[in-house]
Formats: structure tokens, C-alpha cells, sequence
């Protein structure tokens, strides 16, 4: 069922237009400066979409990304720096969330991204410690 949901309301290809507190968020995971510039002028695209038993999503932009995932099931995945981390994404309440916790000896962050749909846009909240990210993307 929820897979299904997944299908019908959050997969497609989505254009990034919008970030807010894209530097603080950056600040917080240890991007140096100029990386925190190069990606602050990027444009972003996710693509999400159910394949099989699993979710993909896709992320082309200043640092591309593939994952693919069965909902409830902890898998291995990097953070933005790489640092390596343990992350178990599930859907509640029409809403795709992430919760990452880093690995033993990594300096990767405990992190929660949150997608939802809000009108014609996806939401994505994305929290270290006390601080929040927001990307606003349109459907293509």
C-alpha cells in the first residue's frame, strides 16, 4: 500500500527552486566555504520513483546520488561528505522520512530529511542538531 502511495502522489522528477537555510544546514555537516557557494548557485534535480519492492531516488546537481531502498529496512549511505552513516527511510502520514544516524567512528551526523507534497510542490526538511534545511522543488 504504501509503495503504491508513493507511486501516485511524491514519484516523478522534480527541479529544485527554491533553498532556505541552505548555509546553516551546510555549516552544521562541516562544508567548507566554496562548497558552501558552489552549491548555494547549483540547481538541483530528484528523481523518485518505486521499482519492484523498492524506492529510488535520484539526485542529480553539485553532488549526484542514487539510492535505492525497501521501506523499514536500515541500509549503508554517506552523508554530503561522505562520512558513512546507517539510514532507514519509511512512509508515514503521506510523508517519506529519513532517519540517518552516523556509524561507529564516522563524523557523519544524526539527520532526518522529510519529503512531502504541498499544493504542486515537494517539501524537504532536512534537520542536524538544532538546525533545519528547506528545499522547495517543482514538478517537471
Amino acid at each position: 500500500m504504501a509503495l503504491a502511495e508513493i507511486g501516485s502522489s511524491i514519484a516523478g522528477t522534480w527541479i529544485l527552486v527554491k533553498n532556505e537555510n541552505l548555509d546553516d544546514y551546510l555549516k552544521e555537516i562541516g562544508v567548507n566555504f566554496v562548497l558552501r557557494k558552489i552549491a548555494a548557485a547549483a540547481s538541483s534535480t530528484m528523481i523518485i520513483s518505486v521499482e519492484g519492492d523498492q524506492v529510488r531516488i535520484i539526485t542529480k546537481g553539485p553532488k549526484d546520488s542514487d539510492h535505492s531502498f525497501k521501506l523499514g529496512e536500515e541500509v549503508e549511505s554517506n552523508d554530503p561528505q561522505d562520512n558513512p552513516m546507517k539510514a532507514t527511510v519509511n512512509w508515514e502520514d503521506g510523508k517519506l522520512i529519513t532517519t540517518a544516524k552516523p556509524t561507529e567512528g564516522s563524523k557523519a551526523k544524526a539527520t532526518r530529511v522529510e519529503r512531502r507534497i504541498e499544493g504542486d510542490q515537494l517539501i524537504m526538511d532536512v534537520s542536524v542538531n538544532a538546525v533545519m534545511m528547506r528545499r522547495i522543488w517543482k514538478k517537471k
